[in-house]
């Protein structure tokens, strides 16, 4: 309840709060809400709002220069390049991220080639950096945009966006067979359709064994999963990228027998990004950490009801991003 007139080292002139209280409500309201940390602390929600307010401008300076100091002493730095929604199917951001650093770099507003080429310009630190890989989904722009700014760098199909197309087309076939199948098999196709997408070995027996029930309904079925599961064991196994290189023909060959159309359309989309996705196993990298930060981003959106200061929304993004980083 008390009001101080001097300066002392636990609370500033004129302030009702030590600079310790204030520090812990902050940290705990980037994590949250103000409204949820002003609760914790029995404070106002207006003065913990207030202290947030005016430590997110240092904090994000703070943290963004550590992190590009890092990317820029980075011997073998990979970057990850990927998008997020504002508004699905309407507005996006692009991400940078140091995947071996496992940090944020920065926020880019849109995804479109013209916005990325205007960055680059306006941002010579990023063009200055050096990175050895840069790993992005399978999007024509990104590629264009790295090659330009970046021509060394080893480009990388992410394999999680590159085992998606090879999912989607098995999820095509089964609902051709599905349409095929008595009303009891396809129920029970459709309802457990789930199991054909993860690895055989991840699964339990109880679940291997109704996989076993699934893939019996159809030929067509059981060799596109196989050819399905010859994928992972290719991304888990290829020795190195020569080998990798053999093995990848050898799995578009066996995609070849296949007669289907999704198939046919995923081996052309495959072969035209063969050396992206070869690329993998000359730099073991995915964008695993970036999928789950773009989580994190929204929850903070939800929380934050999309700021509209747009420098104090990339500033929170950064932070809730690197925040592991606030206790460096």
């Amino acid at each position: 309840e008390a009001g101080f007139v001097w300066a002392y080292e636990f609370v500033g002139p004129k302030q009702r709060y030590s600079r310790l209280f204030r520090s812990h409500t902050v940290e705990q309201a980037l994590g949250s809400t103000a409204a949820h940390s002003a609760r914790m602390q029995q404070a106002p929600a207006s003065t913990v709002q207030r202290m947030q307010e005016e430590a997110i401008p240092a904090e994000q300076e703070r943290i963004r220069e550590q992190v590009w100091k890092e990317a820029e002493a980075s011997d073998r730095l990979v970057l990850g390049v990927d998008d997020f929604a504002i508004k699905k199917g309407h507005t996006y951001n692009t991400g940078i991220h140091n995947l071996r650093g496992e940090t944020m770099l920065d926020v880019i507003s849109g995804r479109k080639l013209d916005d990325l080429r205007a960055y680059a310009l306006q941002h010579p630190d990023f063009r200055q950096l050096s990175p050895y890989a840069v790993v992005m989904d399978l999007a024509p722009t990104y590629h264009t945009w790295i090659s330009e700014c970046f021509p060394d760098a080893i480009r990388i199909a992410d394999r999680f966006h590159v085992h998606g197309y090879v999912i989607e087309s098995l999820q095509a076939v089964r609902k051709t067979v599905q349409s095929t199948l008595s009303p009891r098999a396809k129920a029970l196709l459709k309802s457990q359709h789930r199991l054909l997408n993860p690895p055989k070995d991840t699964l339990t027996e109880e679940s291997q064994k109704r996989l076993e029930i699934l893939l019996s309904y159809s030929p067509l079925l059981r060799s596109v999963w196989e050819w399905k599961e010859a994928f992972s064991v290719w991304y888990d196994n290829s020795p190195n990228h020569a080998v990798a290189l053999l093995g990848f023909d050898r799995w578009c060959r066996q995609g070849d027998q296949i007669d289907h159309v999704a198939v046919r359309a995923t081996l052309k989309t495959m072969r035209h990004w063969k050396d992206a996705i070869v690329n993998y196993h000359r730099c073991r990298f995915t964008n695993a950490t970036v999928e789950g930060r773009h989580n994190r981003i929204k929850a903070y959106q939800r929380r934050h009801y999309f700021t509209r200061n747009r420098s104090r929304y990339i500033a929170g993004i950064l932070i809730e991003c690197n925040r592991h980083r606030l206790l460096d």
